[in-house]
């Protein structure tokens, strides 16, 4: 189980960043503290996913992927059935989106992704890499700079990325421990 404490503040450092982007773009008071819950609920699904295979160290097979990509529809189920805000429904569901569509659970394209999702698709992104993993080592905020860059305008929201790393990124690298 040691493995899974570095994921225990994924989603509070994910919502920090997404907050900071949030008020960057002049996002309503109101708003930014709801992209902020659905930073932190982001991964919620996660809960019902198989904890052996969340902590596994070995390439997923289909099956193992197509049921790790749940957890984005089963943290849906859940905030949508507990009534939270339609903000933080359309974080959860799709924070796994991609700006050219290819991205799931409903293959949204562009502006049609949510702000709020497409924000935080990036800081989870960006997250995720500069943390150390059950499968690798934590990359270094450059690393994570580059393959996020590398992917602007296909995977992720290219405004959202250049903000992101222009304004947010390189303060969390001054106080990151």
């Amino acid at each position: 189980m040691a493995m899974r404490e570095p994921y225990d503040h994924h989603g509070d450092r994910v919502a920090g960043y997404a907050m900071s982007l949030a008020k960057i773009l002049d996002v309503p008071s109101e708003q930014v503290e709801l992209i902020t819950w659905g930073a932190h609920l982001h991964d919620i699904g996660k809960i019902l996913i198989r904890r052996e295979l969340l902590n596994s160290t070995r390439k997923y097979a289909e099956a193992e992927r197509v049921e790790v990509r749940a957890h984005a529809m089963l943290g849906w189920a859940l905030v949508h059935e507990a009534g939270y805000d339609d903000i933080i429904q359309q974080i959860v569901r799709h924070h796994h989106e991609r700006w050219d569509g290819k991205g799931y659970p409903d293959g949204l394209a562009g502006e049609d992704i949510p702000l709020g999702a497409r924000i935080v698709c990036i800081c989870d992104s960006y997250e995720a890499l500069i943390s150390q993993r059950a499968y690798r080592e934590a990359y270094s905020h450059n690393f994570a700079m580059a393959f996020i860059q590398k992917d602007k305008g296909t995977h992720y929201d290219p405004q959202l990325v250049d903000l992101f790393f222009r304004k947010v990124a390189i303060d969390a690298t001054k106080t990151r421990p």
